[in-house]
């Protein structure tokens, strides 16, 4: 069985901090896992996406048996520099990363996905960057 994996970040410029929020989806559209996280010192917009793709829903759904996954993210520059021989220099160990989880599982996709259809996770990474508090330099 395929589970689906839904990743989206909100990035906040000021002081560089991102909200990360994922969901795990069965294919009878039973939510399985939903989490959300914030880190700090993330340097995109772009970054923060590969991170919430790379964050612990993958390892969580390696972790419960699931064998099969496929990765939806609403940010095709993210799909690009996956699908890249040589992603941007400030993705490529985030990238590598991503690549060597894909490895723990018997089959990996990775799909772009409408804003409307990424709306829980979307809502998780907001949620996740509004509760962080803002420390300015």
């Amino acid at each position: 069985d395929t589970i689906l994996c839904f990743s989206d970040a909100a990035w906040r410029k000021e002081d560089n901090t991102a909200g990360f929020g994922c969901t795990l989806v069965d294919k009878h559209g039973h939510t399985l896992h939903q989490g959300m996280h914030t880190e700090r010192n993330v340097s995109s917009s772009l970054a923060a996406e590969a991170l919430a793709l790379r964050s612990a829903p993958a390892q969580h759904s390696n972790s419960n048996g699931f064998s099969n996954v496929c990765f939806n993210t609403d940010c095709q520059s993210l799909l690009a520099a996956i699908n890249s021989k040589a992603p941007p220099a400030d993705l490529y160990r985030i990238v590598q990363d991503i690549e060597h989880l894909s490895s723990l599982f018997c089959s990996v996709s990775f799909k772009f996905v409408a804003r409307l259809l990424n709306s829980t996770a979307d809502r998780l990474a907001k949620s996740s960057l509004c509760n962080a508090t803002v420390t300015l330099p």
